[in-house]
């Protein structure tokens, strides 16, 4: 079995690479290491601090954040967007890396829900976030859509639970919350297009109809039949007129319900099979051969300025953190000579 290296670089403080997609595919073919002397460079969009452009080794960059891989100093990319560059980039969907490897079967076959299950939606809609996104659409499509019914906002942004109804979060998942709601409020923090969270999917996987905001071109991959895009309304107003005609008639809801997830019932399946086979190709190579990025001439002057400007901003960090302490000692000193002199 092949022996390959790795150091991941730029990841967030609580990852764990061995918890990663990339690690299981990894683990299945090859003998993988994480070593200090690596032979590729697992790239993240985290950590600012650490630039892996000061390592000089393959680099593959995998996130499934909003954020666009730089092909100038990585030589292939696994990202959100779908992006294609010869042999160097994979579109992996963000949604794709929260528990689909385990639901894959689930979102395969067909749906088939009646009256019975009706009885099982004791809540209108859920809205579940930790923050507002851009332009404040998330908090304004969840007040609109109060106005009609109660909304359960069970994220810490706009948290209407607490002081209300109880509900013992801590042994009951987000997934089982949004069972007993008929809506969901899928709002991305942005609308870019490609970018697409697992929102989505958990509000299917929960059962129920998501109401989403995000991606414009979401029904390439998701059947629009099955739940509610924005997108395709021309305001607000109109999707929450559409909620509410779903809301009370009980045929139509369960039509949108029976509707499959996906355009393509196997999409899930094919994408992580897809995933297999890149990463494969980057691995089974000669390590030699395995390089894509130029490193000369123009490439080499844009990697040797992003290392210096790494260096600088680490130097500003540094000062500023020196002069934030200076100001706190000033001021601290300057409180005891207003309370002995007794001056305001």
């Amino acid at each position: 079995m092949k022996e390959i290296k790795l150091k991941f670089v730029g990841f967030y403080k609580e990852f764990e690479p061995k918890d990663s997609i990339l690690w299981r595919t990894l683990e299945k073919y090859y003998d993988v290491k994480i070593d200090d002397n690596p032979d590729y460079i697992i790239c993240g969009c985290y950590d600012y601090e650490i630039n892996f452009t000061n390592y000089p080794q393959v680099r593959v960059f995998a996130s499934f954040e909003n954020f666009t891989p730089d092909f100038n100093i990585v030589d292939y990319a696994i990202s959100s967007y779908p992006i294609s560059f010869c042999d160097r980039s994979l579109y992996m969907p963000s949604f794709m890396y929260h528990g689909l490897e385990k639901r894959v079967d689930y979102f395969e076959m067909p749906r088939h829900f009646d009256d019975d299950f009706l009885k099982t939606k004791t809540r209108f809609a859920n809205f579940i976030a930790s923050h507002e996104s851009e332009y404040g659409i998330r908090g304004d499509f969840m007040k609109k859509l109060s106005e009609y019914k109660r909304v359960d906002s069970i994220g810490s942004y706009l948290n209407n639970v607490a002081d209300g109804e109880v509900v013992d979060f801590k042994n009951s998942s987000k997934i089982d919350f949004q069972r007993s709601c008929k809506f969901s409020l899928c709002f991305e923090s942005t609308s870019n297009l490609g970018f697409c969270t697992e929102k989505l999917t958990d509000a299917f996987y929960a059962e129920t109809i998501p109401v989403y905001y995000g991606d414009p071109e979401v029904g390439k991959i998701f059947n629009t039949k099955a739940f509610i895009n924005c997108h395709d309304y021309k305001d607000f107003d109109e999707v929450i007129e559409k909620i509410k005609e779903l809301d009370n008639d009980d045929d139509a809801y369960l039509a949108m319900m029976n509707e499959p997830i996906f355009n393509d019932r196997h999409f899930v399946g094919k994408k992580f099979e897809e995933y297999e086979k890149f990463v494969r190709h980057i691995f089974d190579q000669p390590l030699d051969k395995a390089f894509r990025r130029s490193r000369i001439y123009s490439p080499r002057w844009y990697e040797n300025f992003l290392r210096r400007s790494n260096k600088y901003s680490k130097q500003t960090k540094k000062l500023a953190r020196r002069d934030e302490r200076r100001n706190n000692i000033y001021e601290a000193i300057y409180g005891l000579y207003r309370k002995i002199f007794k001056r305001k």
